[in-house]
């Protein structure tokens, strides 16, 4: 697999504008990995399987979006010693040949070769290289757009037109009572049976503020994705704000929390889009069976670890966490279902992962399916008083 020094024997040009005109057709991110893959064909003729790559959120973990030629294992995590170095080398479990995919400074994926024999020369090869960089940026481009269709969705899921129908009762209910109420004042009451019919409009009044100030309060953005947060809290907003719905479907969702503080360092909208979806998936789980429940309990789970596990009624199914989000359409106008519909386990895994966390799965037909979303417990910094001393 020797490369020469000299210009490749292909039109380098039309490869290129094939590699880049992938953006221009690419409806997913695994369909414009498999676009992009066979755009490199050419220069690449001499490996007898091919593949691409892209790293995870949690920075080790590869994806295989798109793979030709013969079957071959492919490694599942990016070598640090790789990505730091961003140069190709070999990985020690397959034996693929590892070419890290560098755009905007960091490694976005990897190129990735079965073929036997020494390593081609792309560090000398300058028109191979230039041609992996335009790969490189197709592929960080190709990641971006997903990323983007991924916060997109998250957003419809806390947005208040995906789960309006659900509340809407919740807040017609007490309004109606409280609208009941009132007429009977009109008539003549005794000043103790006002008193009372006064004091039952104010509870429903506050049931009617206490579901839009729910509304408001999920809506808002505090920006706090960056510091200790307590596990507890976001389990209890998150299970709050989604119980309109699941308890509207004649589903008991019970929560259970811990008194003490439970310190955790994520992103709090990746966190919430990540129970969001494991309570859809314990909500159509739950449909069918005669005691319909969802008990979702936070606990810990090792001296340095934490979880949030979500307890379904359903028969025990041990779903398949294969990644689908890479699936996803770009444009919305097309014809797939959306992501609410079906949710991606594989997506939670990922998000979890990318905190340092992870997703484990279990299944029994007297218990139903249990969903662990696993956190590593976050450090709490202590500040002594001569660390505060000005220097």
């Amino acid at each position: 697999m020797h490369r020469p020094t000299t210009a490749l024997p292909i039109a380098t040009l039309d490869v290129e504008s094939r590699v880049l005109g992938v953006l221009l057709d690419a409806e997913t991110a695994r369909a414009g990995a498999l676009a992009l893959l066979e755009a490199l064909t050419p220069a690449l003729d001499d490996a007898s399987s091919l593949a691409i790559g892209v790293r995870d959120r949690d920075g080790l973990t590869l994806q295989v979006l798109a793979e030709l030629g013969a079957p071959h294992p492919w490694p599942a995590v990016l070598e640090p010693e790789l990505a730091l170095r961003a140069q190709p080398g070999v990985d020690p479990a397959t034996g693929a040949l590892v070419v890290p995919l560098r755009a905007n400074g960091r490694v976005v994926g990897a190129l990735l070769l079965g073929s036997e024999g020494p390593a081609p020369t792309f560090s000398v090869d300058s028109e191979l290289a230039a041609l992996l960089e335009t790969a490189a940026a197709v592929l960080h481009a190709l990641v971006s757009r997903n990323d983007a269709e991924l916060r997109r969705r998250g957003i419809a899921l806390r947005s208040v037109g995906a789960i309006i129908e659900g509340m809407a009762h919740q807040i017609a209910n007490p309004l109606t009572g409280a609208s009941a109420i009132a007429q009977l004042l009109v008539e003549d009451l005794s000043d103790e049976g006002q008193r009372a019919a006064v004091r039952q409009i104010r509870q429903e009044l506050a049931r009617a503020f206490t579901v839009l100030h729910d509304i408001l309060d999920f809506q808002r953005d505090t920006h706090a994705q960056d510091g200790i947060l307590d596990l507890n809290g976001i389990a209890e907003r998150i299970v709050r704000f989604r119980g309109y719905a699941i308890r509207e479907q004649g589903i008991a969702l019970e929560l259970e929390t811990v008194p003490n503080f439970m310190p955790v360092r994520v992103d709090a909208r990746g966190l919430e889009h990540a129970l969001l979806i494991a309570l859809r998936f314990a909500e159509l789980q739950s449909h069918g069976t005669v005691n319909r429940c969802i008990d979702v309990r936070v606990h810990d789970r090792a001296p340095a670890e934490v979880a949030v596990e979500i307890t379904d009624s359903g028969t025990g199914t041990v779903p398949d966490i294969t990644p689908a989000y890479f699936d996803l359409p770009f444009r919305p106008e097309h014809p797939a279902l959306e992501a609410a519909d079906v949710p991606d386990l594989g997506l939670v895994d990922s998000i979890l992962r990318g905190c340092g966390g992870r997703l484990d799965v279990r299944g029994s037909k007297a218990d139903g399916t249990t969903l662990a979303l696993i956190l590593p417990r976050g450090q709490t910094p202590t500040l002594t008083a001569q660390s505060r001393m000005p220097a």
